[in-house]
């Protein structure tokens, strides 16, 4: 479910909840009463949060919570006016300049996803002084500050999911748990109007680095950053009924690349002469925004953008789209062939090799680089080229080309290629929604409901 849809949905339940209680517009819906709260009030009470990486709404199956001891960081944005209505703006100003958003570090603390208040460096071993929801009291806390929608934006790294630590301020350490105004890149906006208009920089962006790095030996070394928005309103009698669920999507893209020989043995390879795959023209560095909009949407991750300037006229010569990521080998080490087939497990059945990759921005070619003799007499090497087209993509529902060249956040992209002399065959290209790793969640059958 899209978050519009959820906060479509959260605001008719409290519009609901409203009438049945009989609720007059200006002793509620604006957080002004004109009596004292009843008891079951949830302002002023703790927000109490579950982790997940599904939207349990829209899918209504076992969700796949984040596992124990993830870690998240979580910004709260709420109506902070008397005047305010569902509909208002949300204030998004930080401290400094007047705003009411608030700050917290949390850690899931068992299987299902609950969440619990921490400390921000995450030190191991601490021996807190816990309150009765096990929250660290020492901790910056979230509570409900009236019975208008709230916002709560959450990002954590999922390849250090259990190892990152968090930050307070801009101290250029890339990839560490910080959300606005800490973060690692600027965006110039323009504050005031006329005469009084200034340039201000707000540092609403965490960076990432997507090139391979020289201690990255697996996709699981990438960073993987993943966000969750949701709007929530305590409408609820009871503490757990507002209970905040954060679903969490990947904000970069993961390709796979499966490689097999030529049906018409024109290129009889084994897979040892396969040497790289690598994905072209390709974003060196990702952004994720971490900053809410006052109108309770965050934008999209992006990519940054390659400057064909950078680059010398020999390098362009070889691959004219300047930038290059050498993809990951699925199976390094030892074989893992647990039915005994002689295929590796790893691999994607019936192929010589699979390869994958967090990458975003742009994909605009594969380049398999091979050779025909053996890892000591390589003999001739070939190196075979695809370029990604939107005209080579699936149709989608609407019956045209998906744009495969601009990657999008939370999605698979599989290629399945036949290696011929000299050249590459599209067999197959997919583009799935990105699950979570099994290996990095717990394998649960309960699911979160609303």
């Amino acid at each position: 479910m899209r978050h519009g849809h959820l906060f479509f949905i959260i605001y008719s339940l409290f519009i609901s909840a409203a009438l049945l209680s009989g609720c007059a517009a200006d002793d509620g819906l604006t957080g002004v009463a004109d009596k004292e709260p009843a008891a079951a009030d949830p302002v002023g009470q703790p927000v109490l949060f579950t982790a997940g990486s599904e939207q349990a709404a829209a899918t209504k199956a076992g969700v796949p919570y984040m596992a124990l001891n993830g870690r998240f960081v979580c910004t709260m944005y709420y109506h902070a006016k008397s005047t305010d209505t569902p509909t208002s703006p949300y204030d998004v100003a930080d401290a400094s300049e007047g705003g009411t958003m608030t700050t917290a570090w949390l850690r899931v603390n068992d299987n299902y996803g609950n969440s619990v208040y921490w400390n921000n460096t995450y030190p191991d071993p601490y021996t807190p002084t816990l309150d009765d929801y096990g929250f660290d009291r020492s901790a910056t806390m979230f509570y409900w500050q009236n019975r208008l929608p709230h916002a709560f934006l959450a990002l954590a790294d999922y390849n250090k999911l259990t190892t990152n630590v968090g930050a307070e301020t801009r101290d250029g350490s890339q990839g560490r748990l910080k959300l606005y105004p800490y973060g690692d890149k600027a965006t110039t906006v323009t504050v005031g109007e006329g005469d009084d208009a200034v340039e201000q920089e707000v540092y609403d962006q965490n960076v990432y680095d997507l090139t391979r790095g020289p201690l990255m030996t697996a996709m699981t070394d990438q960073p993987d950053p993943i966000r969750a928005l949701t709007i929530m309103t305590p409408a609820g009698a009871t503490q757990e009924a507002n209970r905040v669920e954060l679903y969490f999507r990947h904000q970069f893209s993961q390709i796979q690349v499966n490689l097999k020989g030529a049906n018409d043995n024109s290129a009889n390879i084994h897979p040892d002469q396969i040497e790289k795959v690598e994905l072209l023209g390709v974003s060196t560095e990702g952004y994720v925004i971490n900053h809410l909009k006052a109108d309770g949407t965050v934008a999209a991750s992006v990519g940054k953008e390659v400057n064909m300037g950078e680059f010398s006229d020999a390098v362009l010569d070889v691959n004219p789209w300047g930038t290059s990521f050498e993809m990951f080998d699925m199976a390094t080490g030892a074989t893992v062939d647990a039915d005994g087939d002689g295929h590796d497990d790893r691999y994607a059945i019936g192929f010589l090799k699979s390869y994958n990759a967090i990458a975003f921005g742009m994909l605009r070619a594969i380049r398999i680089t091979w050779h025909e003799g053996t890892d000591l007499e390589p003999g001739v090497i070939h190196e075979s080229t695809f370029e990604v087209t939107k005209a080579t993509a699936p149709t989608g529902d609407d019956g045209n080309p998906v744009d495969l060249i601009n990657l999008k956040s939370n999605m698979k992209y599989v290629y399945d290629l036949e290696l011929r002399r000299g050249t590459l065959a599209v067999i197959r290209t997919q583009i799935l929604d990105w699950m979570q790793k099994e290996a990095l969640v717990y394998n649960t059958d309960g699911t979160i409901t609303n």
